[in-house]
């Protein structure tokens, strides 16, 4: 990994405390060695990533589930260089965590990474990154990409007409999100890419980010959003973009986005696994709904009480899938509704 990152100047400060994350994280491109639930840390912009390290490795390191290493930054920003360095990661099975992104950046992932992709979210106020042209013709066009979300939207600033596709099922607006927080859960359980537009968070938390708005995430929202994202089973690439540290009054803009990549090692340190087709570990309820004229399968982990619910495959008779579901979905299944994340995936 040294012919692609070099390392960060953070690298050779003395962290004296063994629980501050500092210390506990293997620094530099030689430390890395693939294993199961890993994240590996780097980054594009040298400043930018500096800028967030400095406030990461200050956070308390109470894990004993992962391996965490960080490579340092990237040597040549040119984009076939990054393309190449982000190869190397393509038959890894490592959470990838890019330090300093930018949309351009992530398209250049887009490229590289295909093979890991499949399921992408995207925080954002208003989705302008999520339909820009080339990210709608990527969702769109590729076929391995099965679902890609906007999670946190506002609708005062995007039309929800615009999420009409079905590919967009796992959506979910900032009101919805804020009245029940636990019904984003289920749209991020099977995502592997996210994309944390830092404009998605209201101005009075981080006044140094630009286009922030008076409304938006809260910093324990954002916070708890990156825990269900580390607690899902999915080896993650996750992007922050939108951070400038000349406009971060007093840090504040890099000690939020350690706090939110300190969540997402929670969650991946506590990750429990579980295989939906092992019926000895599922719970199996059949729903009939009469007005609907149809019957709807919900299974259950016993280990973490989360659920799904089988999708006729519309497109194949005779066959279905699981779609990642609430407890909610089940009960206004039983009083004979249809919840929108169900309604909207099935075809009537």
């Amino acid at each position: 990994m040294n012919t692609w990152f070099k390392d960060s100047e953070m690298f050779f400060h003395t962290f004296e405390n063994k629980h501050y994350l500092g210390y506990q994280i293997q620094k530099g491109a030689d430390s890395y060695i693939p294993t199961e639930n890993n994240i590996v840390i780097f980054g594009l912009d040298e400043v930018i990533s500096d800028s967030i390290r400095k406030e990461l490795f200050k956070t308390s390191f109470p894990f004993s589930n992962i391996a965490l290493y960080d490579l340092g930054n990237i040597r040549n920003s040119n984009p076939e260089f990054i393309i190449q360095a982000l190869n190397q990661f393509e038959s890894e099975k490592s959470n990838i965590l890019i330090l300093g992104s930018n949309i351009e950046s992530f398209e250049l992932q887009l490229k590289a990474l295909t093979q890991k992709i499949s399921n992408i979210a995207f925080l954002e106020k208003s989705g302008d990154l999520f339909f820009s042209t080339t990210i709608q013709d990527y969702i769109l066009n590729s076929t391995n990409i099965s679902k890609a979300g906007l999670i946190g939207y506002q609708t005062h600033l995007l039309n929800p007409e615009k999420l009409k596709h079905k590919k967009f099922n796992n959506s979910i607006r900032l009101g919805k999100f804020r009245n029940n927080y636990k019904d984003v859960e289920p749209v991020l359980r099977n995502v592997d890419t996210l994309l944390f537009n830092m404009d998605s968070i209201r101005y009075s938390e981080v006044p140094g980010i630009k286009n922030t708005t008076p409304s938006g995430l809260t910093s324990e929202e954002a916070c708890q959003i990156m825990k269900y994202t580390g607690l899902n089973n999915e080896l993650n690439i996750l992007n922050f973009i939108g951070f400038e540290p000349k406009y971060d009054f007093h840090n504040q803009g890099a000690m939020l986005i350690s706090q939110l990549i300190w969540y997402y090692i929670e969650g991946v340190d506590q990750q429990i696994m579980e295989n939906i087709s092992d019926k000895q570990s599922m719970i199996s309820i059949v729903v009939d709904l009469n007005d609907y004229n149809m019957s709807l399968n919900f299974i259950q982990s016993k280990k973490t009480g989360r659920w799904w619910v089988e999708i006729p495959n519309p497109e194949e008779k005779n066959t279905s899938y699981f779609i990642a579901c609430s407890e909610e979905d089940y009960n206004k299944a039983t009083r004979n509704e249809l919840s929108n994340r169900i309604f909207n995936e099935l075809s009537f």
